[in-house]
């Protein structure tokens, strides 16, 4: 206290009788200075976060887009649509749906579609059916409920080893995004769901899902009631969820956010911190990331991947290959594109089996659209399995090398 009165005292003195006149204009000059670098900073992180509608860069924003294009997949008949999403128009915002909207492209009449399939959309159909291939889902709770229609997918159960079978009970999304599963597919009762991003696209989840009337926290059994959402009930089936007035039901046990940087090693451990159980089989999902990391982090990741797998695990992942990051500085003006860092090997199967993973099969968008009889004509993307430019991004079901 006696400091900060003598303190206050020479201010004061300072104040009437200045021994060094250039001193206040010196001071003045560096508080007006800081002031301005300050609204300056302050000034481009909130036009970023507005140009980027509330997330802090243009990769977290990409999961806005990512969304939008689901929803546009939503908007189709439910005979042609291959994503049910009802969530999507909401974790997308406007801004990226009247984007989305403007890029569509319109199918030719007679197709049962107005829409072309977009990239986007024939990805999600495969990491959608790949998952509940991997969760060993039965027939009528499936996306696709023919079995002869599901040549697109690996029966990853019947991969393993063992006498047994191990069947996954946790699904980590890693960079998920905006993605909506946990509500919209059906799941085991007993899974385990983490969701794993930045904290900018955790936050701005959280908050939508929640304004949107979605499920987020998991309440007691006792506080379980039946879903509002007529709707939603019809196709994806009525199931007890864990808190009361939602619109959009968890359909799993648990699900969990994990905020984290996969540049930093400490994501494994905010991931046990949630819950995360190594001694417990797991689908790993990737489906839109690695293509941000450099090759040696993607290694990296993969190898610790498979370090924290249980017998059973498996992964399922998407990557863009090694051509077309070479390619991206000669032919494309997409800012986004010029953010991705590596891709794999066009064959990519000894790659992964060096970082402790067997690949047990992979697509294109070409061969997962021919699988589903889906005419060239309404795809957005080019459709010939046999045509070079299909096989620039591989879609890849892996298991835990034995």
């Amino acid at each position: 206290m006696k400091t900060t009165a003598n303190n206050t005292q020479g201010d004061e003195d300072i104040q009437k009788t200045d021994a060094f006149p250039w001193r206040s204009g010196l001071v003045g000059a560096l508080a007006l200075g800081s002031a301005a670098f300050v609204a300056g900073t302050l000034a481009k992180v909130f036009l970023n976060t507005d140009e980027y509608d509330g997330l802090h860069s243009l990769v977290s924003y990409s999961s806005r887009m990512i969304a939008a294009a689901r929803a546009m997949e939503d908007e189709e008949d439910e005979e042609s649509r291959l994503v049910y999403d009802p969530l999507a128009t909401h974790v997308a915002g406007r801004k990226a749906l009247n984007k989305a909207r403007r890029r569509r492209v319109k199918a030719p009449p007679g197709y049962g579609r107005r829409w072309k399939i977009s990239r986007i959309g024939i990805r999600t159909k495969w990491f959608d059916d790949q998952l509940e291939e991997c969760l060993g889902m039965p027939d009528s709770y499936r996306s696709t409920p023919t079995a002869s229609e599901r040549t697109h997918v690996i029966d990853t159960l019947s991969c393993q080893k063992t006498s047994k079978k191990v069947f996954p009970v946790q699904v980590v999304e890693i960079g998920a995004g905006l993605s909506t599963r946990p509500w919209r597919l059906h799941l085991p009762a007993t899974l385990a769901w983490f969701d794993v991003d930045r904290q900018d696209v955790i936050d701005v989840k959280e908050d939508v899902l929640h304004a949107s009337g979605a499920e987020i926290d998991v309440m007691s059994p006792v506080r379980r009631s039946q879903s509002k959402n007529s709707i939603l009930e019809q196709k994806i089936g009525s199931l007890d969820h864990h808190s009361l007035g939602v619109e959009y039901p968890i359909r799993c046990e648990s699900r969990s956010s994990v905020p984290a940087d996969l540049n930093d090693p400490s994501w494994k451990a905010a991931l046990t911190r949630a819950g995360f159980d190594t001694s417990k089989a797991t689908v790993w999902i990737l489906e839109g990331i690695l293509m941000y990391l450099t090759r040696d982090r993607v290694d990296a990741l993969l190898k610790e991947l498979a370090s924290m797998s249980a017998p059973g695990s498996c992964l399922i992942t998407g990557h863009v290959t090694e051509e077309v990051v070479r390619d991206i500085s000669k032919h494309t003006n997409s800012q986004l594109m010029k953010e991705w860092l590596s891709g794999c090997p066009r064959e990519p199967t000894d790659w992964m089996k060096g970082l402790g993973w067997d690949v047990q099969g992979i697509h294109t968008r070409a061969t997962i659209a021919n699988a589903l009889g889906i005419p060239k004509e309404v795809c957005a993307f080019e459709s010939d399995p046999d045509n070079p430019s299909s096989m620039k991004s591989l879609f890849i079901a892996a298991t835990i090398a034995s």
